[in-house]
């Protein structure tokens, strides 16, 4: 019988983590693993598509809201600038209206037609003229009226009211229609024609 050599090593016992480290796993244990390392990737992988759409639609809803409110505020802006506009064009008018009346009773239409020059020159105006009680062109700072009908070049419900007031003329125009009053009834028609400029966009 073989005597222990005492300067032999001793047996080192293996401990559960060495004989899993050299136990073979089944197949079948190795491909579950797989299959659920898949299915939470995947998992995580929908949860995160789905977050992204949650937060793009809500980046889209906030964006539509900015924009409506935004047109909503620039609409309400735009009528007040014009009505304020509009406000002030009707007290010029009636100003305009006494100058025009005093030189048509005297008969001056050469001092209407420097009044008209100088009005012309005024940012965004276009024409201005005047006609007398038949509805004759008499005045205008386009010659090429004179002479013509008003009602050819303005419509006639636009100038019916014995009152001052902006009407819409055509190609985006407007028209201040100024009555020319004398002491029972009225002389004259003044017509402006103007572009109503854009302030919200500094044109």
């Amino acid at each position: 019988m073989t005597e222990p050599n005492a300067f032999s090593s001793p047996a080192v016992p293996q401990t559960w983590m060495g004989r899993l480290g050299k136990a073979r796993l089944p197949l079948w244990v190795a491909l579950a693993a797989v299959v659920i390392l898949l299915v939470v990737l995947g998992w995580q992988y929908i949860a995160m598509n789905r977050a992204d759409a949650r937060l793009t639609a809500e980046r889209q809803t906030l964006s539509s809201q900015f924009q409506a409110d935004r047109s909503a505020l620039v609409t309400e802006l735009k009528a007040k600038v014009d009505a304020n506009a509009d406000e002030t064009k009707r007290q010029f008018g009636i100003a305009l209206a006494w100058a025009v009346r005093g030189e048509m009773i005297r008969n001056n239409l050469d001092q209407i037609d420097q009044f008209f020059n100088e009005i012309v020159k005024l940012p965004h105006t276009d024409r201005v003229l005047l006609a007398d009680s038949t509805g004759k062109v008499r005045v205008s700072t386009d010659r090429r009226y004179l002479g013509v009908e008003l009602s050819t070049l303005v419509p006639v419900e636009a100038t019916l009211p014995d009152e001052v007031a902006v009407r819409a003329g055509p190609d985006e125009t407007k028209l201040l229609v100024i009555p020319v009053m004398g002491l029972n009834s009225r002389i004259g028609t003044v017509v402006v024609s103007y572009r109503q400029p854009d302030v919200l966009v500094g044109n």
